[in-house]
């Protein structure tokens, strides 16, 4: 065997390696998107480190994903689709030192098309729908429950609002 291959083949080992070990210490974001009216198709899962765009995912025809995230960073979590309002949440990866097995987070998002909050202000979406943490009692990352259901509530009120807006034309 040449020199050149012996060390190409050396080159792609570590490579391996060093991407097994990154995955390893590395949250997994496992996650659904839909909408309760219509099919979303090509959703991109971008991900934020403050202002900086640390990664994008782009979603099969699933709408199910999985991508690596770094630990001990607050980042937010960004869904688009084409005709569809984009939808973020906060995830902190502050985990605690020393933790054998790191958890992966799973979530479904439900995301409204543009045409459903016609006639309304959507400036609500501006906000993240939720936020994750690593509980160490519960050894596990978990969403801010009351947070999460405080904005949903804000949400249907939304939805309602734009639905009432769009029928008013039609009953004068």
């Amino acid at each position: 065997m040449s020199t050149k291959a012996y060390l190409s083949i050396i080159y792609f080992v570590f490579l391996s390696l060093t991407t097994q070990a990154s995955i390893k210490d590395s949250i997994a974001l496992k996650g659904s998107i839909y909408n309760n009216v219509d099919q979303v198709r090509n959703v991109v899962i971008k991900i934020f480190d403050g202002n900086t765009l640390y990664k994008t995912v782009k979603v099969g025809s699933s709408n199910r994903f999985k991508t690596y995230l770094p630990t001990n960073k607050m980042l937010t979590i960004q869904i688009e689709a084409p005709g569809f309002h984009e939808k973020r949440f906060q995830f902190n990866t502050d985990i605690p030192k020393g933790l054998n097995k790191i958890p992966e987070y799973y979530f479904d998002m439900d995301i409204f098309k543009k045409s459903e909050l016609e006639g309304v202000n959507p400036s609500l979406l501006d906000f993240p729908a939720g936020l994750v943490f690593y509980d160490e009692r519960k050894k596990e990352f978990v969403h801010n429950k009351s947070y999460t259901k405080k904005m949903k509530k804000e949400y249907y009120k939304l939805l309602e609002e734009a639905k009432l807006s769009q029928r008013a034309p039609l009953e004068e």
